[in-house]
């Protein structure tokens, strides 16, 4: 049996990132730098940046980083 939707917690660890300022290092060694709005278990990640909101496939990133 599944639990519901309003059971799902994202991990601890991850969740330290939210609403903080971060270095995102990806795999093809590019960096993004912005605000973490939104993160999931899977790394999925919503960042402001000075060129508005962007979307990170969890599969991308290499590591986060606090500024």
């Amino acid at each position: 049996m599944s639990k519901p939707d309003s059971d799902f917690q994202v991990n601890r660890q991850f969740l330290r990132f939210k609403d903080k300022d971060v270095v995102i290092s990806l795999k093809n060694r590019e960096e993004d730098e912005g605000k973490v709005i939104a993160l999931d278990n899977y790394l999925n990640t919503v960042i402001e940046t000075d060129n508005g909101i962007k979307f990170i496939k969890g599969t991308k990133i290499a590591f986060i980083a606090l500024k």
